[in-house]
């Protein structure tokens, strides 16, 4: 059987001063494993899912969830021109789709740059919108010249949720889990949102049955290391090793609480 991989990573679609106020929050300690779990002390449910999805995007963590090289050096050391050079590089890596086609930013309108997007990343009009603007203000902070066009367009105000107090918070159409961990199934389920394919299409190109994807997205259903194999298969930027990862974590999370509530 010949399998239609999906081999593209939507890009960062978080608010860019939700992603910059984790990055000041991560200079006060940086962990050794981001989890959803840490990040949930100081963002909602589904901003910590997005904001795993931007740093994974941007190769600012591994498939762990450890902290990659140049985080460290974001966090920890880089500043003022370093600093900038530095995101200048994360940008071009992560980007790379966007700036092959020798993209002129300094002369681009918003409307192409538009284009370029929903036709590298194959997604709907609203998505695209929240992603050109976190690429936007990513850019702005890299030091990459942009066009007039491109920063007047990004200047309506942000809606996205912020950094929460954490004695506050709120969960944004994500059901509440043990201990702040997240079923795969959920990440799985804004993957597959992002590319705008349905749960059918998917379990079609998987190879597996419709309702066993449904189960796994709803949680009632574990990923075995065969399912992240068949995963891998069809979304090569998420090896299997991931998915089982996520898997891990939320059972490890369910059998702590359990355990916590035996005493």
């Amino acid at each position: 059987m010949t399998i239609d991989k999906i081999g593209i990573q939507p890009p960062a679609d978080v608010s860019y001063k939700t992603f910059e106020s984790f990055m000041i929050k991560l200079q006060e300690r940086l962990p050794v494993h981001i989890e959803c779990s840490f990040l949930e002390e100081m963002f909602s449910g589904s901003t910590s899912i997005q904001l795993m999805s931007a740093m994974r995007f941007l190769n600012l963590i591994d498939v762990k969830a450890r902290p990659m090289p140049r985080l460290r050096s974001l966090v920890t050391t880089a500043h003022g021109e370093h600093r900038a050079a530095l995101l200048r590089q994360i940008a071009y890596d992560a980007y790379s789709l966007v700036f092959k086609g020798m993209l002129d930013t300094q002369n681009t309108t918003y409307t192409e740059l538009e284009d370029i997007f929903q036709n590298t990343y194959k997604m709907d009009s609203v998505s695209c919108r929240k992603c050109i603007k976190f690429f936007i203000e990513f850019s702005k902070e890299a030091g990459i010249s942009l066009s007039p066009q491109l920063t007047q367009e990004c200047q309506e105000p942000c809606t996205c949720p912020e950094l929460i107090n954490t004695n506050m918070k709120f969960d944004i159409g994500m059901d509440s889990y043990p201990d702040g961990a997240i079923p795969p199934g959920k990440y799985l389920k804004k993957e597959l949102e992002a590319r705008n394919i349905s749960q059918e299409e998917f379990a079609g190109r998987v190879g597996i049955p419709l309702n066993a994807i449904n189960e796994i997205i709803k949680g009632k259903k574990i990923i075995t290391a065969d399912m992240a194999l068949r995963l891998e298969e069809v979304m090569p930027t998420f090896p299997a090793r991931f998915w089982l990862y996520l898997q891990s974590d939320f059972q490890l999370s369910q059998a702590l609480v359990a355990k916590h509530s035996e005493r």
